[in-house]
């Protein structure tokens, strides 16, 4: 994790009136620097038409396009003309005699300025990028050669689209054929090179695991070898490592966290999927460890177990193991994923469900082991299934221990796994299954003062024992000692 700040910094990208002049081997070049979410507005309102009767406006609409159907960028074109000039928020378009107050260079045919807002995970993000056509330079529209002919006006379009890949985030590529070189040529459209840049630079988040946040408490380490913060903001300098894990919520839900660790300098983080920063605690915990809660909306957000680019504690080191706990807390129960099958049928049903301490007016994951606590859940049965003969079954799973739901709703523990695994019910399938599985059970009452606790409960048919549909992700339960 690198430094924080709340500035916002200005880049100019200038294109140069030069002849394109020989091509080496490498890459697209960026910075890390890009727009929040891979899209923004774009307001266009050029008159006039150039010499060939092509109208200037429609050139550049169509530069925009070659960006927009071949990239995963996309510009939302507003056809409305705005100043550049202005620090407004606002993307635009015009010819203008001047940079906004500075002259254009001898050379120059258009000015991109970006704005930029400092970010917590890698480069700043752009917040506004403006074109500024030098109105000087005598253009044509055309497509091919550069100065076809007797033709010796330089093509609008090929510079329309070399600045909007400023706008979009790139550099200038000097040592592959790409429409982004620093020196304009016969390059008239978006080459291989240039896409790629675009794609490095918006899916780079993809470029590293995401794990699904399991509730209760997982063991991990950040080491080489791991995904470094650049690597998923495709920029920068910040190569701190860095884990994924995401979650998605249906309905509002506080996130708890901790990353507990002896020796890792423990940071954690949660963003959205672009990945924006939305809160982070980087030393609140004693030691190497670090705590967050926050209350999240509905949406779909990452936890990243991150470090610092450098060692910032003597005690506290920039690799190692650690442990990431997570609980949860709602007044919704929290989904429990895509339903999962034990055989090659396809999985169905949706099933719902989650642990309370005040008869399911809220939910949670984590409890005192004096509160009492209520444990359902629900199988909403596929379409296909209702009324069909079969049965409902559910299980309690705590470290190598097993325990099944029998028909009078108690957990038997499973000493012969080679038996068939007990019903819950049986009989026909009503389109609503619910399951009662603890009902206020005071932990501390029979002599449990910690515990940790996974639910799954499933259904199937007769015709097909031994298949069984169950949720994927466990109904958690962690009992902690009470406060004396």
């Amino acid at each position: 994790m690198a430094a924080i700040g709340s500035r916002i910094l200005a880049l100019i990208a200038v294109s140069l009136a030069l002849f394109f002049v020989g091509v080496q081997s490498a890459a697209f070049e960026i910075s890390g620097s890009k727009w929040k979410g891979g899209k923004t507005d774009f307001y266009v309102s050029l008159t006039g038409e150039s010499p060939s009767g092509i109208a200037w406006h429609d050139s550049f609409l169509a530069a925009i396009t070659d960006w927009d159907d071949d990239t995963v960028f996309d510009f939302n074109v507003i056809e409305q003309a705005i100043d550049p000039c202005l620090e407004d928020g606002l993307n635009s378009v015009d010819f203008t005699d001047e940079v906004c107050g500075s002259e254009y260079g001898a050379s120059t045919l258009a000015v991109t300025l970006r704005h930029l807002s400092s970010t917590l995970l890698g480069e700043p993000n752009i917040f506004e990028a403006d074109i500024v056509i030098n109105s000087d330079v005598r253009y044509d529209i055309y497509d091919g050669l550069l100065y076809p002919g007797s033709n010796r006006r330089i093509d609008f379009r090929r510079v329309a689209i070399h600045e909007l890949g400023h706008v979009i985030g790139l550099e200038h590529e000097s040592r592959e054929l790409a429409i982004m070189a620093p020196t304009i040529g016969d390059i008239d459209r978006p080459t291989e090179d240039d896409f790629a840049g675009v794609d490095a630079l918006y899916t780079a988040l993809e470029s590293c695991t995401q794990n699904t946040l399991v509730l209760g408490t997982i063991t991990n380490s950040l080491a080489d070898g791991d995904c470094t913060v650049a690597q998923i903001t495709a920029g920068g300098t910040d190569f701190s490592y860095i884990d994924l894990y995401r979650i998605d919520l249906e309905k509002a839900a506080t996130l708890s966290l901790t990353m507990t660790s002896s020796a890792l300098d423990s940071v954690l983080l949660i963003s959205d999927l672009n990945p924006t920063v939305i809160d982070y605690d980087d030393k609140s915990a004693e030691g190497c460890s670090s705590t967050l809660t926050r209350q999240l909306d509905p949406g779909s957000y990452l936890v990243l177990a991150n470090t610092f680019d450098k060692q910032v504690d003597p005690a506290c080191v920039t690799e190692g193991d650690y442990s990431l706990t997570a609980h949860y807390q709602s007044g919704y129960p929290l989904p429990l994923g895509a339903a999962i099958s034990t055989s090659d049928t396809p999985a169905r049903g949706i099933i719902t469900g989650a642990a309370s301490n005040s008869s399911g007016a809220f939910y949670q994951t984590r409890f005192s082991a004096d509160e009492s606590i209520k444990v359902n859940g629900e199988i909403a049965i596929a379409a296909q299934d209702i009324g069909e003969a079969g049965f409902v079954v559910a299980a309690a799973l705590t470290g190598d221990q097993v325990f099944a739901l029998n028909s009078a709703g108690i957990f038997v523990e499973r000493a012969n796994n080679a038996s068939p695994f007990p019903k819950h019910r049986t009989g026909e399938l009503r389109a609503i299954e619910t399951v009662l599985m603890l009902d206020a059970v005071v932990p501390e009452s029979l002599g449990i003062t910690e515990l940790d606790v996974d639910f799954l409960l499933g259904y199937g048919l007769d015709s097909d024992p031994s298949t069984i549909f169950y949720n994927s992700t466990p109904i958690k339960m962690v009992i902690e000692p009470s406060t004396p």
